[in-house]
């Protein structure tokens, strides 16, 4: 008898226990406490998500906010109305994280209360430019400054302002280790900080209550799933992020042919800033087309990926077509609660996973691209592959060995071809410490490549 006759069911059978002990972790009434130890998900960012060998960074999430020339809030405005009020409202922005102990503690930089000082949490730097080029460059140039260890013991997150002797634009960079929470969480602070011209609140750039992200669609009118149907879609979808590490390399083409088993991050990176489109336009080709607005940009980057391998005259595109594959990574946020975010010990929180999406890069038709996307984002509503991914990240997780993880991550990400996210912005014009916000942007650094977009 050869063991190999028997690996499909083997696998099968793994699959199912592995469902069925997510589905029972996920199950189980946790103690509620007030102050909340770290989940995987946020030690393992603490700690790196990748190999040392791939020369990875931290992970943090910087967000430039431009001013005209002459219009940068000074440091005490942004120390008084911005830094302050995040040290006050939020646990995770006032501790500092315990990777071995699984909690954030006091810093030992603050005074006797454990309190920092705001002014602590600033650096400034000055350029001299006439555009934005050369400011762009220096946020980039600053992107991996450390945040964790080795910062007397401050909090993981700080406001760099860059003041410009030139005619060009100023910003003020709110960089933030990913270990304090994700991009909802952040979204949901800054938001509160925020003010129109008139002094109002701004409105909300996004809704909390939603589905898992704000691509997932609206769940009125669907035909509910029977039992054993929703029992093997929760298999499936293990099956899926289980081997999702093992899967086929995307093609090697000219966007992404240093992606591989052995890919290393360089070290080396550059900006390159999309064109500012009005949203009115986007919503109104969404309307048109009867998809969603995330459809429609992740249909715009699948094209500017099929041009620029055409530009490079690409053999593989030449040769697939339309078969080509080329995968996107794509961050999902799962929705929590309003008391949650209002709540200091809870409102900073790492609730998202990784989701692969397949681009549609081969097709020259921008319908038949547009529908290709649609399709993709469509299977990934109704399929639940974000649920089992977080399931297996903060249930599983825990009882393997960090390498192990590392390499898990490494596996999956070295065999797509980017990560793309669309985070909310501000829907009006609004302040920032008292000065007129220019425009936005994020800027993430990662081992592959990372298209941010703000809407």
């Amino acid at each position: 008898m050869q063991i190999e006759q028997h690996l499909p069911a083997i696998g099968g059978t793994l699959v199912v226990l592995t469902a069925s002990s997510l589905l029972f972790l996920a199950s189980r009434k946790k103690k509620k406490t007030k102050e909340r130890r770290l989940s995987f998900t946020s030690v393992g960012l603490g700690i790196g998500s990748f190999p040392p060998s791939a020369n990875v960074k931290e992970p943090i999430i910087n967000t430039a906010v431009y001013f005209e020339n002459g219009d940068c809030p000074s440091a005490q405005d942004v120390a008084k109305m911005i830094i302050k009020p995040l040290l006050d409202g939020y646990e995770r922005l006032s501790s500092v994280p315990d990777l071995n102990q699984q909690i954030c503690r006091p810093s030992s930089h603050g005074d006797d209360n454990g309190d920092v000082d705001p002014m602590d949490m600033i650096r400034e730097l000055t350029i001299q430019c006439d555009d934005e080029k050369i400011l762009n460059e220096t946020i980039v140039e600053h992107c991996q400054d450390c945040l964790g260890e080795g910062r007397n013991d401050l909090p993981w997150w700080e406001i760099l302002i860059i003041h410009n002797t030139g005619s060009g634009p100023t910003a003020c960079v709110l960089r933030v280790h990913h270990v304090i929470g994700d991009g909802l969480a952040l979204v949901a602070a800054f938001e509160k900080l925020l003010t129109t011209q008139d002094g109002n609140p701004i409105r909300s750039p996004v809704s909390f209550k939603g589905g898992a992200s704000s691509s997932s669609g609206n769940s009125k009118g669907k035909k509910k799933k029977g039992t054993l149907s929703t029992i093997w879609s929760l298999i499936e979808a293990t099956g899926h992020c289980l081997t999702l590490g093992a899967t086929k390399y995307d093609d090697d083409t000219a966007f992404s042919r240093m992606n591989h088993s052995k890919m290393k991050h360089s070290g080396k990176r550059e900006a390159v800033m999309f064109p500012t489109v009005p949203l009115d336009f986007i919503k109104s080709l969404k309307s048109a087309a009867s998809v969603t607005v995330n459809d429609i940009l992740m249909t715009a980057v699948s094209q500017a990926i099929h041009e620029y391998c055409k530009s490079q005259n690409d053999k593989i595109l030449s040769e697939k077509g339309s078969a080509i594959q080329c995968r996107g990574l794509l961050p999902v946020g799962f929705p929590r609660a309003q008391d949650e975010l209002n709540d200091k010990y809870t409102a900073m929180r790492n609730v998202w996973c990784m989701v692969s999406c397949d681009m549609g890069v081969g097709h020259t038709d921008i319908l038949e691209r547009l529908r290709h996307i649609r399709a993709k984002t469509t299977e990934m509503k109704e399929k639940p592959r974000a649920y089992m991914q977080l399931s297996i990240q903060n249930n599983l997780g825990p009882y393997i060995p960090v390498s192990v993880g590392q390499q898990t991550v490494f596996d999956t990400f070295s065999r797509h071809s980017l990560v793309l996210t669309n985070v909310p912005g501000p829907s009006d014009k609004c302040l920032f410490a008292g000065k007129k916000v220019k425009s936005v942007q994020l800027f993430f650094d990662n081992l592959l490549t990372q298209v941010d977009l703000i809407s």
